[in-house]
């Protein structure tokens, strides 16, 4: 006996530890935390025996294969969190179905208080292919403002949210956003980026009591899944004390790293990014601070739009002449980005299409060319979508990190088709390319945007299957690429000790299948669910 005992102890058939110069192993023990011994064939009982005792939990499973829990580096975790206190019109079929719902919540929702649905929804999921307009929300209800909020990037207000939130016939063209009009130029009610921030705005604080529990739900779904670390890349300064107040509360079932939603407009309306700076530091969010399961990351700003309005170099299919849009200039965005970096404030900046892109690796150069090389993981492109040959060769060359979301392919593969055409579509997360380029990319979902389960995201990354068929085959990547993308370059982005990988001094974040994932039928992929997830050693999700 070494004179301790281990909080948790696994033998499984395998332990797929992701590290290559590890042993093959079977059988793991974990104190305070991190992994302290494994074991391989043969060797299992006697780690069994040596750090076993009464407080030690123990899973003695040779059908079990334990592989390190997943990590989504771009995940809205805390919108997912909302998502579980909106309305779920996720489940609409059509406009009528979608309205029912919303005045289902309206009857039991005291008059004038706002009603805001989930956001994983699309209006192609609608039988009318179209979001639903302001007066057909009002149907729902004329004693509540409605907000139906689509994504990260679009929502809908019925007539009473668009009185509040000041957008009428005469209010003009927001610049970096968009006011869908009818032919008399009245508000139809959608709204989008910059316009959506207008709404967005008026919007009362929730509760912090309200969306704690939200979160605490959603945190304990992703533990179910396999999940074992988020980074959250869209949350406000109240978001993130609710966060605090999760986590304090034991109740946060993943980790996560935070970044702070900081658009161009919250950026001037404090003056200038120093002044935004300042402001959250007086606050005491600054990068580094948290607790237990919950750090600060850093910023997220955003460059361009989503499916409707990326920025293009080559016109949308369905927009003739329309090439989505750019919300920061690039010399401006360069010099936020400086003031970041000379700061110690990694920023992660949203840029889905080509022409975003390319504006963004640009201005990184400029700030290399001001300030000299830039901490590796400092300064992270979120999506890259649509990055180009000569632009891979450029994020490699400034070593910059991309997160890269083969969900969001998965999910949205009609309206992309209808907004940018086949081709285009199927150009989108080149992973084979990248992974080639020797480009330091890691794999995410954009949940609740794109669909959590990762074995599924393995599985599209394989085989680029989509609702609309199997699009740009050339791009994939083999099964083991794919999850070392969804675990170990993501725990290495996040700084992760021994970049996640389970071995002796890595945290001890494991999930484990009754099947293999690195060699079951792609399709069992599909429906395969995790035993147990475990994160710092404590079992956060066990089957019955």
């Amino acid at each position: 006996m070494n004179g301790e005992t281990a909080d948790l102890v696994v033998r499984a058939g395998t332990v797929h530890t992701l590290d290559a110069a590890a042993a093959p192993t079977t059988a793991l023990a974990a104190r305070g935390g991190q992994i302290v011994a494994v074991a391989g064939p043969g060797q299992e009982k006697g780690l069994l025996r040596e750090w076993s005792g009464p407080d030690t939990v123990v899973v003695d499973d040779p059908g079990l294969v334990v592989l390190p829990a997943f990590v989504d580096t771009h995940n809205h975790l805390m919108l997912a969190g909302r998502n579980v206190l909106g309305v779920p019109v996720s489940r609409a079929r059509d406009i009528h179905g979608f309205v029912d719902l919303v005045r289902e919540r309206a009857a039991h929702t005291p008059a004038g208080q706002w009603i805001v649905t989930g956001a994983d929804w699309h209006e192609l999921q609608l039988a009318e292919r179209r979001m639903p307009t302001a007066r057909e929300l009002d149907r729902a209800t004329t004693d509540h403002p409605v907000l139906a909020l689509r994504g990260g990037h679009n929502g809908v207000l019925n007539s009473a949210g668009l009185r509040l939130a000041g957008i009428g016939p005469d209010t003009p063209n927001i610049p970096g956003g968009f006011i869908s009009r009818d032919a008399t130029g009245h508000p139809t009610g959608w709204l989008q980026d910059a316009a959506l921030d207008v709404a967005l705005k008026v919007l009362p604080p929730m509760p912090s009591e309200i969306l704690a529990h939200g979160l605490a739900q959603a945190s304990s779904a992703y533990a179910a899944h396999g999940v074992g670390t988020v980074r959250d890349p869209a949350v406000t300064p109240q978001e993130w004390h609710t966060y605090l107040q999760v986590e304090a509360a034991g109740q946060l079932s993943v980790r996560s790293h935070a970044m702070i939603l900081s658009t161009r407009s919250v950026i001037a309306a404090a003056g200038s990014i120093t002044a935004h700076l300042d402001a959250l530091e007086a606050q005491g969010i600054k990068p580094g601070a948290g607790q237990g399961r919950l750090l600060l990351w850093g910023l997220k700003f955003i460059l361009d739009g989503g499916v409707e309005a990326a920025a293009l170099s080559e016109p949308y299919a369905d927009r003739p002449g329309f090439h989505g849009e750019l919300l920061w200039e690039r010399a401006e965005l360069a010099e936020a980005l400086t003031v970041c970096v000379q700061r110690g404030w990694p920023v992660g900046i949203h840029a889905f299409g080509d022409r975003a892109v390319g504006v963004l690796l640009d201005a990184v150069r400029e700030v290399t060319d001001r300030v000299g090389p830039v901490p590796p993981g400092m300064l992270v492109v979120e999506h890259g979508g649509l990055i180009t040959p000569d632009r891979i060769a450029d994020a490699t060359a400034l070593g910059v990190h991309i997160t890269v979301q083969q969900a969001l392919l998965s999910s949205l593969a009609h309206p992309l088709i209808a907004a940018w055409g086949t081709q285009r579509t199927a150009e989108l997360f080149p992973l084979r390319e990248l992974v080639n380029a020797g480009a330091w990319i890691s794999a995410s979902t954009d949940h609740p945007i794109g669909p959590l389960n990762p074995l599924r995201g393995l599985h599209d990354m394989t085989t680029r299957s989509t609702p609309a068929g199997v699009l740009g085959p050339e791009h994939a990547v083999t099964r083991a690429e794919a999850l070392r993308l969804y675990t170990t370059a993501g725990a290495q982005l996040l700084g992760s000790p021994l970049n996640g990988a389970l071995v002796p001094g890595a945290p001890a974040d494991l999930v484990a299948y009754p099947a293999d994932p690195l060699t079951c039928p792609a399709d069992q992929l599909l429906t395969l669910v995790p035993t147990l997830t475990a994160v710092g050693g404590r079992i956060v999700h066990r089957t019955a």
